[in-house]
């Protein structure tokens, strides 16, 4: 009997301990918040080290953790808020935080803030200073002042008792001009002897001045000096002249925007190069170069008449030019074929490259202890990009000279996929390929997934004094998150590693264009979109807009614009085409400041009411509208749901296929039932010539 009442016992417990654990797991589940960001979590988690655990995954051992969401990240004395935050520091000896927001593209809206803690409370933000001009860099400085860099200028300040104090201007006249495309300031110390390097942006994508005729050379390159690294001497900014500093040092030209940069013990700066932007998915790529601090001053990186590492950029063979020996055979301002530069001015390759448009956007070396074993004193960089290589965190290997290692022989990048696993692409770069990087993904899978987390947007971080990083990230997302050290809360993602599990994105273009075509209401607000807002007003700084996946037809726009996720139905603030136009808070302004402007008047108001009426009727839908499935043995494909109709190819048996699994789209005719099919015009199932592409790809066969 004693036995069995022991037996008894233990399984009450064990009910009972099961019963509790399921009991909380559904409480849990009840606390799940969706923040504005678009992160869903228990806001009473703890178990990423004191955080929220996030749903995005990081490499084994580690966890994403949620310190300030959007709809928290308000300044409750005065309703101030993210609007586009872009760097955070810790402040020495504290728990506590400075945050540089932007404040999107209008001007005089950027803000400096504290993110402070008290007690076990969640972390809050106030504001510090307000009206900066599009601020983007902070550091501390070799002397204790915080550096804090600004569209034309660098200020540095002290701060006390939570206030800004000594606020000192130190560089006051960056050069800009309305509609730069990479005004935001960014800057590095040495470490060995606080020398300050600045980025200079280039005000354009790929210098291509219309209307002038025959040049020679890149005005914005050689002219005006954009596009470089420039340098003032720490002797200098300890002796400030009145007003600032006006005159520095250029270290190296032809880096179209180096918004990454970090400098090594040994006096190597290393720059994370953002890249053209090709419409191409997989070109450019982006780079990673190195300037010699101490033995290769001066040297031309190759913006913009190079990229990749020895690929000539086409625009220099521009029809006015093409008959020009110096342009046609391409030896000077740039030789892009040089292999050895020995002077300043002479092109120098790029060390290795990334993966095209990750868009680095920070990098500094890891020196801490909490992942001393996972990347201790490796180059740590943030992937901004929108595209599907991008929105990850990586660490690069480096040699004793703190330069990123080199792997000569071949290799692949990481490619997400919308409903599957990431895929392998191989580098392969126009140009040829010399050199890439050995580096791991510390957080890799960031892609959205509605309902559970937005694409991430990392844009810097900082190493807190604990070892963790701290992550700010901007565009909708607008949060701050901390990655820190879990055995128990590491998220990682499950996929299907089918290859044949991800869906085609082509095919949710062509979903999308049945979509406009069948509504008539639609196809009418997307005429007025084209012809009163992207004819007009667009193509002048958006050529490729014309030209995509299936030709120059009317829908090549609304494949842009969907491709680049500048819609989003139903949801007007996260639309970028509107709040561009409507010049939304952390939208670029468009047109840009050079360009006509449209907004406050009545030409821009038309044409918002054109933008929102569209936008908020789009269907939300679409990536219901068309499924995959397997062939069980062939069909024809034809043109009309008919067995009269024309047969524009076949399908055989174990063919993935695109079909719309809608009831209601199913037809009867002629004794069998008939389903829509979507099949890009390249398709190698179709017969050449056998039938006119349609516009939306909707084929039919037989069920």
């Amino acid at each position: 009997m004693r036995v069995l009442f022991w037996l008894v016992l233990a399984f009450s417990l064990v009910q009972c301990t099961s019963l509790q654990k399921t009991a909380d797991r559904k409480t849990a589940a009840a606390r799940m918040v969706l923040d504005k960001s678009g992160y869903l979590y228990d806001p009473l988690d703890t178990s990423c080290d004191g955080f929220p655990r996030l749903q995005v995954e990081t490499m084994p051992g580690t966890c994403l953790g949620m310190v300030m969401p959007r709809d928290r990240a308000v300044d409750r004395s005065n309703d101030k808020s993210f609007i586009k935050p872009r760097t955070i520091l810790q402040i020495a000896g504290t728990q506590d935080f400075l945050v540089v927001d932007m404040g999107g593209w209008s001007p005089q809206n950027g803000r400096l803030f504290l993110l402070t803690r008290s007690g076990s409370a969640p972390y809050e933000i106030k504001t510090l200073k307000l009206n900066l001009e599009t601020p983007h860099g902070l550091a501390l400085g070799p002397d204790g002042f915080y550096y804090i860099g600004e569209r034309t200028r660098i200020s540095k300040f002290h701060l006390k008792n939570n206030q800004v104090t000594d606020w000192t201007m130190v560089v006051g006249n960056l050069a800009r001009k309305e509609g730069y495309m990479h005004p935001l300031s960014q800057f590095v110390f040495d470490p060995r002897n606080g020398d300050l390097y600045i980025n200079s942006g280039s005000p354009s994508d790929h210098c291509v001045v219309q209307g002038t005729g025959v040049y020679k050379s890149c005005p914005e390159d050689q002219a005006q000096g954009n596009g470089a690294i420039y340098r003032i001497p720490a002797q200098l900014l300890k002796n400030l002249p009145a007003g600032g500093v006006k005159n520095y040092e250029i270290t190296a030209l032809g880096l179209r925007n180096s918004m990454a940069m970090a400098i090594s013990d040994r006096g190597y700066l290393i720059q994370g190069e953002n890249s053209r932007d090709f419409a191409e998915l997989e070109e450019p790529y982006e780079e990673i170069n190195v300037v010699d601090l101490d033995n290769g001053v001066g040297r031309h990186y190759g913006w913009p008449y190079c990229y990749n590492f020895h690929a000539t950029s086409p625009e220099w063979l521009f029809p006015e030019n093409k008959s020009l020996p110096l342009h046609k055979q391409f030896k000077k301002p740039v030789d892009c074929s040089q292999t050895n530069p020995s002077g300043i001015g002479d092109y120098q390759a790029p060390w290795l490259l990334m993966p095209p448009h990750v868009a680095p956007l920070h990098m500094a070396y890891y020196k801490g202890e909490m992942f001393g074993d996972l990347f201790g004193d490796k180059l740590l960089v943030t992937w901004h990009g929108y595209q599907p290589t991008g929105h990850r965190l990586v660490a690069y290997n480096v040699d004793s000279n703190g330069l990123p290692l080199a792997k000569e022989s071949s290799s692949t990048f990481g490619f997400n996929q919308k409903g599957a696993c990431s895929t392998r692409k191989a580098f392969t770069p126009h140009g040829g390929m010399a050199r890439h990087g050995s580096y791991t993904e510390i957080i890799s899978k960031w892609d959205e997934v509605k309902g559970i987390r937005p694409k991430g947007a990392p844009v810097a971080f900082t190493e807190a004094s604990d070892g963790s990083l701290w992550i700010v990230e901007d565009r909708e997302t607008r949060s701050i998150v901390r990655l820190a050290r879990s055995a128990s809360a590491n998220h990682q993602e499950p996929c299907d590693k089918s290859a044949a599990a991800a869906n085609d994105p082509q095919v949710q273009l062509l979903a999308w264009r049945s979509a406009i075509k069948e509504s008539p209401v639609l196809e009418e607000g997307y005429r007025k979109v084209q012809t009163e807002l992207i004819q007009k007003h667009c193509l002048g700084c958006h050529g490729n807009m014309q030209a995509q996946d299936f030709g120059k037809d009317r829908f090549s726009n609304l494949d842009f614009l969907v491709k680049n996720e500048w819609i989003l139905p139903g949801n007007l603030e996260r639309s970028k085409l509107y709040g561009s136009v409507a010049r939304v808070e952390g939208y670029t302004p468009m047109p840009p400041a050079d360009k006509e402007q449209i907004f406050g008047t009545a030409e821009g108001e038309r044409v918002n009411k054109i933008i929102s009426s569209w936008v908020n009727s789009l269907p939300t839908d679409i990536d219901n509208r068309y499924s995959q499935f397997k062939m069980a043995d062939k069909r024809n494909i034809r043109a009309k749901p008919s067995t009269s109709a024309t047969v524009c190819g076949q399908v055989a048996q174990g063919d993935i296929v695109y079909l719309d699994p809608r009831p209601a789209t199913v037809i009867s005719a002629d004794g069998y039932k008939w389903s829509r099919i979507y099949m890009v015009p390249s398709h190698s199932r179709l017969y050449k010539q056998a039938c006119p592409a349609p516009e939306d790809g909707v084929y039919y066969i037989s069920r």
